[in-house]
């Protein structure tokens, strides 16, 4: 299944599908260490009038859209609760998290009580080993941590910090994960586990009666727990509004940097043009690498993802973003070719965002000769 929004800084890669579930979370590589797989998921539940729901249970009418400030806009209506749920999605432009804002309107337009919760599915370095999600007291988030590879989990609404929290092992030794203890509208507060390990957050709204309510929740990435920390920090000084504002305000003047007439084009013409270009950026990586895809569902049906910079395919990227006036991305991918093409002067079939070499189908013997394992358009395009 496509994604329907794809988020990237440089850093790190977000892909969320048409449920609003987190599939794809790549750091500290554009496409390179995707920490949730695909076959994972980060869900969002629902939780009033003793009754469950999560937006992927088939029950939600849902709409997503991207505005010109490449913030998603994810609409989930619900008949059977009387409940609307807007999110509001952005990867921080200048830092690595990835902030997500909840708006709950009940339709009757009576007060109620409304719980949220948030469950998050890692398998951190793509190992389904070794992995650790613990509750943090002195910080009160939930931290997924392994090697050099922390993921630190905050929610505030208006009456403070989420008030609910477990974590637990999922898909291992006949546990499905925590998200089903969040069935009941309560959680086990269970304070660390190991192995491959999931958690879940509550938070507690009160809609007011013909009003809304909102939420913020965001996941830190560091290669340190304390850098996690840090940045955990950094969006409670400055408010995870404010970061969203901002980084909707710096999207929304690189996409208009050039200021494009659009010739009396119709205004599906240009969103789609500015979409676009939101998408194309998402994959670039901050060392010059631009992917061919970060969704990872063919890995359930194929051998590898697409997640991989073919120089044949970023070259026509290049030329776009050359276009749009984007010359530092464009400059960074050169700058990558000249470092990896080979002495004797081409490139090879495809490379990790890293710069190493990417999996090959291409042999080093043809019929008993001897042959480059190489596309030769490759290069070609390149120079061209």
């Amino acid at each position: 299944m496509p994604k329907s929004l794809s988020f990237g800084n440089g850093n790190v890669l977000v892909c969320i599908d048409k449920y609003a579930r987190l599939r794809d979370l790549c750091f500290p590589y554009v496409g390179l260490e995707n920490h949730v797989g695909g076959k994972y998921a980060h869900r969002v539940g629902v939780w009033t009038g003793n009754r469950f729901s999560w937006l992927d249970d088939g029950s939600w009418e849902i709409v997503t859209t991207l505005d010109d400030g490449n913030r998603g806009v994810t609409t989930a209506v619900s008949k059977h609760f009387g409940i609307t749920v807007t999110i509001h999605d952005v990867l921080y432009n200048e830092k690595n998290i990835f902030l997500r804002k909840f708006s709950v309107t009940r339709a009757d337009g009576n007060p109620g009580t409304v719980k949220l919760f948030f469950n998050q599915q890692f398998e951190i370095y793509h190992s389904e080993k070794g992995d650790t999600a613990f509750f943090d007291p002195a910080t009160h988030t939930v931290i997924h941590y392994e090697g050099r590879r922390a993921f630190l989990l905050n929610a505030i609404g208006p009456n403070g910090p989420f008030d609910d929290y477990t974590t637990g092992i999922f898909q291992i030794e006949g546990k499905e994960g925590t998200f089903r203890d969040a069935e009941d509208g309560m959680l086990a507060k269970n304070p660390i586990e190991h192995g491959l390990v999931d958690s879940t957050l509550g938070i507690t709204l009160e809609v007011p009666a013909g009003g809304s309510v909102s939420c913020h929740y965001w996941i830190a990435m560091g290669e340190l727990i304390e850098e996690a920390k840090e940045l955990n920090t950094y969006v409670l000084e400055r408010s995870p509004e404010y970061l969203m504002h901002s980084t909707a305000d710096f999207w929304r003047a690189w996409s208009n940097r050039l200021n494009f007439s659009y010739y009396g084009l119709g205004e599906g013409v240009i969103e789609l043009f500015k979409r676009s270009q939101f998408l194309m950026r998402s994959h670039v990586d901050h060392g010059g690498a631009i992917i061919a895809s970060g969704d990872s569902d063919m890995l359930q049906s194929g051998r590898d993802t697409y997640s991989y910079m073919w120089p044949r395919d970023a070259a026509y990227v290049t030329v776009a973003l050359d276009w749009i006036g984007d010359r530092h991305g464009a400059r960074k991918f050169f700058e990558l070719c000249a470092d990896i093409i080979t002495d004797e002067g081409y490139l090879m079939h495809k490379y990790r965002p890293d710069r190493s070499l990417g999996s090959s189908w291409h042999g080093w013997v043809v019929d008993g000769k001897p042959e480059l394992p190489i596309q030769e358009d490759e290069t070609a395009l390149v120079l061209w």
